[in-house]
Formats: structure tokens, C-alpha cells, sequence
């Protein structure tokens, strides 16, 4: 992981449009830096997020703290967030860089934190820009020094703590992404059975806001596999909604709407640590065995299997299905994944 979690007051700020303005110079500062920042504001403020409660808010910056490779925490500004957020930085082993003005007191317990590797002070904006940078590279490159199997050790470890969902976040989440009845019933049953880690449905919620029709289409068709057909009887919708709503919720995961079912399974598993999708296993194992391979599933790496995802000719998706037919059970159901489930008009 190469995010960079950014810490800092939201509740209780006296200027908080100011702020957030310094939390986003931290976060350009992260991005000069080669790495990728994450934004707390973006996703659980108090004023962009109002109807979130204060679990789900915990939980969410929670998962977000215990993934990330490095913290910056603003501490010229009193807050409990902060120093929650510094000692949840401790438990998992991950370094913390204290950004203060110079003539700003932070308190003693939070200098003598065994997570701060360093303390940035400053006056001038500028100056700030170059002992920060500084201050991220030796943090990333001690950490890049690690011990492999320390390195994974750590990383199986927070696969338990990303998969896990207490049932009433589970409900709070779904909430705040406006979905109830039958779609909310197979995201609940993908959580608990790890189809969806829990940390991936935050995410979707939290992070990359997404709500109703979208987060319904996005989860049942790419992370689930179903057809749109099938999407679309879930949802009392027409087949043609759904792919709108999938093409508006992958554009917002900056995702190409006609993306390849493999490349989504990989996107799901780097960015929401979820298990591989069968396309990505179907993809894994063609490149691993070959053409041999490629035949035994019906095809190479050049059957249309985008197209069917999202928009695909009628002739292909017809194609598709009907070599699905005749393969093994596994073979079938990874056809059916990236099957449309009725052609187009």
C-alpha cells in the first residue's frame, strides 16, 4: 500500500473552510512525493456527511488508518480524532509524522507516541513543503527496508480485521447508500459469506460515495458477476438502466465503463483487498496454463468478454453463452459472469 493517511481536526474547528484548505496543501505534498494521499474530509466530514453516524464514521476512518503506509497528522489543533487515529497507527506498526506550527504547544503524549518518527515544524508554507518531503522520504524508505515476512505477516493479519462487519455497520452503511429490500439482502449475504470484505463495502460508501442504483449494479454485476438481466429483476429495473447506473459507478471508481471483468476483479483486489472475482481467477489461470488452457475455457484472452460485460454486440454475448454451455461447471458459471443475460435491442 502507498496511501498516505492525512490526520486532522474536522469537529470543533474554528475556521474548518481554512483547514480543510491545509489538509488538501498536506495531501499535494504526499501526491509530490510520489504517493498517494487519503482525505478523511472527502468522505466522513462532519458538514459533507452529516447523516453518517458516529460508528460507521469510527469504523471507516478505522480501516482506512490500519491500511495505509504512513500518517500525517496535523497536531497544531487539539482533537481526539487525531490522537485515536495516531494510536491506531501504533497497534499496526505504521509510522507518523506530526505536522504543528512552531509556536503551537502539542501535547507531550502524543510527541512520546513509539508510532512519531518525526516532528515537522513550521512557519512558511514553503518551507513546510520541503521538511515535509523530506520528513515522507526517510519515513517510506524505513519502511521499504522492513523484512518481507514482516511485511506480510502484517498484511495477513489485516485481511481479517478488512474482512469482518459488525451486522449493525453492515445496516448504517446500507443506510447512508439508500439501498433496502432484495439488493440489500445479497450485499449483506456477500459480506458474510467474504464474496465482499467489509472494508471494501466502506470504501464504496465512504470513500468513493457511492449510493442506490449505482452501488447496487456495481456490487451484483462486477464483484458478484451477475448478469444485467438478473441485475435488473433485483432491482425492478430494465437491463438497459442497470448498464447506465454500472457505467456511472465504474467512471466514478475511475474505471473505463467498458472495462474488462478480469481488470475489474484486479482493481477489486488492490484497491478494496477483495477476494479475487472469478473472471480474475479465469484470467490468472489462462496466462499461467496458455493456449492449452484458453481452449479448455473457450477461448483466449481476446474473447469478448468486455464486451459482454458492459455494451457488448449481440452476435458475442450469444457466442459466449453458448460456449458456456457445453464446459465444465466452473467453466459455465465464468461464462455466464460476463454474460449480459439477454442480447440488446
Amino acid at each position: 500500500m502507498n496511501e498516505v493517511y492525512i490526520s486532522g481536526a474536522l469537529t470543533g474547528v474554528a475556521d474548518g473552510a481554512r483547514a480543510r484548505v491545509f489538509y488538501e496543501l498536506l495531501a499535494e505534498i504526499v501526491t509530490d512525493c510520489g504517493l498517494r494521499p487519503y482525505l478523511p474530509h472527502h468522505a466522513t466530514d462532519p458538514i459533507a456527511a452529516p447523516d453518517l453516524d458516529p460508528r460507521s464514521v469510527y469504523e471507516i476512518d478505522r480501516a482506512r488508518v490500519t491500511r495505509s503506509a504512513l500518517v500525517i497528522a496535523y497536531a497544531g489543533a487539539p482533537s481526539f480524532g487525531v490522537g485515536i487515529e495516531v494510536e491506531l497507527a501504533r497497534e499496526h506498526g505504521i509510522p507518523v509524522i506530526l505536522v504543528a506550527e512552531r509556536e503551537q504547544t502539542v501535547s507531550r503524549i502524543l510527541l512520546g507516541s513509539p508510532a512519531v518518527v518525526d516532528v515537522v515544524r513550521f512557519t512558511e508554507l514553503s518551507g513546510l513543503r520541503l521538511a515535509l518531503g523530506d520528513a515522507i522520504a526517510a519515513a517510506t524508505k524505513a519502511r521499504a527496508d522492513l523484512a518481507p515476512d514482516t511485511v506480510v505477516q502484517r498484511f495477513l493479519g489485516s485481511l481479517g480485521a478488512a474482512r469482518r462487519l459488525p451486522e449493525a455497520e453492515v445496516t448504517a452503511l446500507l443506510r447512508v447508500a439508500e439501498i433496502d429490500g432484495e439488493p440489500a439482502g445479497a450485499i449483506r449475504r456477500a459480506v458474510a459469506d467474504g464474496r465482499l470484505f467489509g472494508a471494501g463495502l466502506r470504501d464504496l460508501v465512504g470513500r468513493h460515495a457511492l449510493r442506490g442504483a449505482e452501488l447496487a449494479a456495481f456490487v451484483l454485476h462486477d464483484v458478484l458477476e451477475r448478469s444485467l438481466a438478473d441485475i435488473a429483476r433485483t432491482l425492478g429495473s430494465e437491463p438497459r438502466a442497470v448498464r447506465r447506473r454500472l457505467q456511472q459507478a465504474r467512471s466514478k471508481l475511475q474505471l473505463a465503463p467498458d472495462a474488462d471483468l478480469a481488470v475489474i476483479g484486479q482493481w477489486l483486489v488492490t484497491e478494496l483487498i477483495a477476494p479475487p472475482t472469478r473472471a480474475l481467477q479465469l484470467r490468472l489461470f489462462n496466462s499461467a496454463q496458455g493456449p492449452a488452457a484458453d481452449a479448455a475455457v473457450g477461448g483466449s484472452d481476446k474473447a469478448p468478454a468486455a464486451d459482454a460485460a458492459v455494451g457488448g454486440s449481440e452476435n458475442s454475448s450469444k457466442e459466449s453463452y453458448e460456449q458456456g454451455a457445453a464446459q465444465t461447471e466452473d467453466g459455465r458459471q465464468a461464462g455466464l459472469a460476463v454474460e449480459e443475460g439477454e442480447p440488446r435491442a
